[in-house]
């Protein structure tokens, strides 16, 4: 098979596309969504720090989790888009994408946004992660069958 694997159609661009803008919203608007401590997040991580089970789930960490945990499905879309030969590309692809936002985030957005190595870093693993995820997907379906194809109607 060349190209990119063909047996999940168009979905996974489709998808990919939506999940994109999806990012780019959350990432590339003036205001965060929920920094404050009296938000669902702050109160949240306020009850779980008065528990010693789950003390150690701080902010900090919650952010971190959450940049892998959003990365992820951008890369395990774009690597199932790409097909089994050029699956790396979703981890490639969304640390570029990472480095756009922080970018903007560092030179238009100063105002609100912080641009930090940290969420490049964290971004780009969640990505790298999405992908091999991509991978093991493709590895593990079977390809579609070619019986949707039309038959040759040239005469020989």
């Amino acid at each position: 098979m060349t190209g990119r694997d063909r047996r999940m159609g168009n979905a996974p661009l489709i998808m990919l596309i939506f999940y994109t803008l999806f990012i780019a919203f959350v990432t590339l608007t003036p205001q965060q969504l929920d920094t404050g401590p009296y938000g669902p997040i702050g109160r949240l991580l306020e009850f779980f720090a008065s528990h010693s089970a789950t003390e150690w789930l701080t902010y900090s960490r919650v952010e971190k989790l959450a940049n892998v945990g959003m990365f992820i499905p951008f890369g395990l879309l774009l690597a199932l888009h790409l097909g089994r030969s050029r699956w790396w590309l979703g981890g490639v692809v969304g640390a570029g994408f990472s480095a756009a936002i922080e970018i903007f985030q560092g030179t238009v957005l100063t105002q609100t946004r912080f641009a930090t190595i940290s969420d490049l870093v964290t971004n780009t693993i969640g990505s790298g992660i999405g992908a091999a995820l991509g991978l093991l997907v493709m590895v593990l379906l079977p390809p579609k069958q070619e019986e949707d194809r039309p038959p040759d109607r040239v005469v020989r």
